[in-house]
């Protein structure tokens, strides 16, 4: 996107303080346009300036650039201008004028204050004690974004309260979760499952300052990992029982975890499991984790299969399955 402003030509004689260029007078109806990329830029950043016109002839035209009155690019053809952005809340005015092969000078200027603002976001998606990673959103899950505005003006910072945010899902501006002080957006995943561009458009109540930030929320499917919870020291979150696993004594006890399920606990109140044992079910069985016991003194194995689905009819994409191959040696007689 590119940030226009549009200044006709002036009508009367145009002053450029001590880098005068020309005290002409300009033809109604004609105009610059200037475009800034980024066209909210962030303190600092790397901004190019061009300037457009359908009316006269800029590769021939003898341009002048300034930066708050100071001249800082001369040249015919000159049509864009590289810099580099004011520090946080520091007015900045770029302006340009143009002398056209007619003898007129044309002018146009945009002025800002560089401002920013950071996205967070965060699901209640399930992740097991001491997690390492974020909890990701899955199919058909919430997700609250938060906008982290950062306005200064006159060395102070301006309350996110007094703000303008304007919410987008994509190219749609959603006018219900938009206004003064809305810092706080909730994205909600709907079928088709596929990723949602989340962005936001700070703005002064004045509009001299703007800011925008953009996140890309991909959801993913829920996922279950079997662990195997030992008598003494409790869940082994180490290592995950992935495949196959080896029964050393005559009983274990399997846990499975829901990751990324939407609840904030791995028990059966909001989520359904159902167990199979050598794919019979296991009627009996409805929680998140069973105690296997061997009934037979010979070598062997077992098939364990576990699915697990939202008990909220709204989330039917909330849902996974897991398999696990249980082998078991020959009992020693000694």
């Amino acid at each position: 996107m590119h940030y226009k402003l549009a200044a006709f030509a002036f009508l009367a004689l145009i002053s450029l303080g001590a880098q005068s260029l020309f005290a002409q007078t300009g033809t109604a109806g004609t105009e610059l346009s200037m475009m800034v990329f980024p066209e909210h830029p962030r303190p600092g950043d790397a901004i190019v300036v061009s300037v457009e016109s359908y009316n006269i002839d800029l590769n021939r035209a003898d341009m002048r650039w300034f930066i708050n009155n100071k001249l800082v690019k001369a040249g015919v053809g000159e049509k864009s201008l590289e810099t580099v952005a004011s520090r946080a809340g520091e007015f900045m005015e770029i302006r340009v004028a143009a002398l056209g092969e007619n003898g007129s000078v044309y002018s146009a200027s945009i002025s800002f204050r560089p401002a920013e603002v950071n996205l967070l976001w965060q699901t209640e998606s399930y992740t097991p004690p001491f997690y390492k990673g974020k909890a990701l959103m899955p199919y058909q899950g919430t997700v609250l974004v938060a906008a982290v505005p950062s306005f200064t003006r006159g060395g102070r910072v301006m309350s996110s309260e007094s703000l303008i945010y304007t919410w987008k899902e994509g190219d749609d501006v959603i006018g219900d979760s938009s206004g003064k002080g809305k810092s706080l957006f909730v994205f909600r995943g709907s079928v088709p499952i596929r990723a949602k561009t989340i962005s936001v458009l700070v703005e002064s109540p004045d509009r001299t300052m703007a800011a925008e930030a953009s996140v890309d929320i991909v959801p993913v499917a829920p996922r279950l990992l079997f662990y195997e919870e030992h008598p003494l020291y409790g869940l082994l979150l180490s290592k995950a029982l992935i495949g196959n696993f080896l029964l050393k004594g005559d009983e274990t006890r399997i846990s499975a975890l829901p990751f990324y399920f939407e609840t904030d606990t791995k028990s059966n109140k909001d989520i359904l499991y159902d167990w199979q044992l050598n794919y019979q079910e296991l009627p009996n069985e409805r929680g998140p984790a069973l105690t296997l016991r061997r009934i037979v003194e010979t070598a062997g194995k077992s098939n364990l299969f576990l699915e697990a689905r939202s008990a909220d009819e709204n989330k039917l994409f909330q849902t996974a399955e897991e398999r696990l191959t249980i082998e078991f040696p020959e009992k020693s007689s000694f």
